[in-house]
């Protein structure tokens, strides 16, 4: 991913065959799915998302993602794993993406359960 031509993050997500055939999302160029992205054309088919789960942890890069995000030398980085499902439970894409540490901040806001 590119902003004002510089690379902001690497992801790339998985999906079932089934649920993506004769898509956009199955054109690897950038922006191809549209509009309202991957989950836009799920959600057309009848699978739209309705919750995620998250894991992020620090890591150091890989040489490769030190070139491919320009990441000066010691700068960590976050993975984040993203598992994404319909109100009915099917998991729709799993998606795994490398974020400069620097350039990104999350922000969770939950209820407490009793």
């Amino acid at each position: 991913m590119f902003r004002d031509g510089k690379p902001t993050h690497l992801v790339t997500s998985y999906y079932r065959r089934e649920d993506v055939e004769g898509t956009a999302i199955i054109d690897s160029r950038p922006g191809m799915a549209g509009s309202g992205g991957s989950f836009a054309i799920l959600a057309e088919r009848g699978l739209a998302p309705d919750e995620m789960t998250e894991e992020l942890f620090a890591r150091m890069p890989t040489v490769e993602e030190m070139v491919s995000l320009d990441l000066p030398p010691g700068e960590p980085v976050v993975e984040q794993w993203r598992t994404t499902r319909t109100a009915e439970g099917r998991v729709i894409e799993y998606a795994k993406g490398v974020h400069p540490a620097s350039r990104f901040v999350w922000s969770y806001t939950f209820k407490i359960p009793d």
